[in-house]
């Protein structure tokens, strides 16, 4: 039988633990995904925290999938070592992308997972700019920026973001703002996400300053391994992952909604 675990856009966290992620019977330690169970917990936290639905698909007493849906997005995550329940929510998207794991017949844009050990492989890094912590007063700007680079974000995942296991780390290049990534941090694992440089600034070493930013940074949490996914169409970001010792295990793909083709 299908549970669905609701909480109303807008709505703070409530009684959500920090860490732990909401009760999800069965989630700690469940099998759903090879590269993304340290971070389910997670995942469902912030989803619920930012308004969106968690579903649970369940196998006797077992979790047999979890379907997160972001509607700011409108990108829904589908997490199962079953093919079939996987095949069922790529299938009835009509109006929403879904990310899977399994790959189906039709358009999807292919996303590589990059994985390796937290800290920087071979010689130390030269930091060519000053990176430091995302504070309180930058959440806009740095809003505005990912906003300008990215397109569609969700404002809510903002709020109150810096209470939670995630770090955002930024540049600045004069008076500007000119990049930003995020790492989170669960155990002994970390995850790189939502690197954005502004055009004008690409190609000066922004984004390897950020990346080892954020792997001295998770080294220092306790983590000892880092994951992170990037679209095969990101070269630059592809490259800068590898310099830091990081290495395509795998992949995942991402569904436009019925009838659309994923981005360039």
């Amino acid at each position: 039988m299908e549970r669905q675990l609701r909480r109303a856009a807008g709505e703070g966290p409530g009684s959500l633990p920090r860490r732990a992620g909401p009760d999800v019977p069965g989630l700690v330690g469940a099998d759903l995904s090879p590269w993304f169970n340290p971070f389910l917990p997670h995942f469902v936290y912030e989803t619920l925290r930012c308004g969106g639905e968690v579903w649970c698909v369940r196998d006797g007493e077992s979790l047999a999938g979890l379907t997160l849906h972001d509607p700011a997005e409108n990108v829904t995550s589908v997490f199962t070592r079953k093919r079939a329940l996987a095949e069922e929510r790529v299938g009835t998207r009509e109006t929403r992308a879904v990310y899977s794991d399994f790959r189906f017949d039709g358009p999807a844009e292919c996303y590589g997972i990059y994985t390796g050990p937290v800290g920087p492989a071979g010689p130390a890094h030269r930091f060519r700019h000053a990176v430091r912590p995302v504070r309180e007063e930058d959440l806009s700007p740095v809003a505005d920026l990912m906003r300008e680079v990215e397109g569609n974000v969700d404002d809510r995942w903002f709020r109150g973001v810096l209470d939670t296991p995630e770090a955002g780390f930024l540049i600045e290049v004069g008076s500007r703002l000119a990049g930003v990534g995020w790492v989170a941090v669960l155990g002994r694992r970390a995850r790189l996400h939502s690197l954005a440089v502004r055009p004008m600034y690409r190609h000066l070493g922004l984004g390897a300053d950020l990346l080892f930013a954020r792997l001295l940074w998770a080294q220092r949490a306790g983590a000892s391994e880092v994951l992170s996914e990037i679209a095969d169409r990101n070269v630059a970001s592809r490259a800068i992952a590898e310099s830091g010792g990081m290495r395509r295990v795998g992949e995942i793909f991402l569904y436009p909604p019925s009838g659309s083709r994923p981005g360039p």
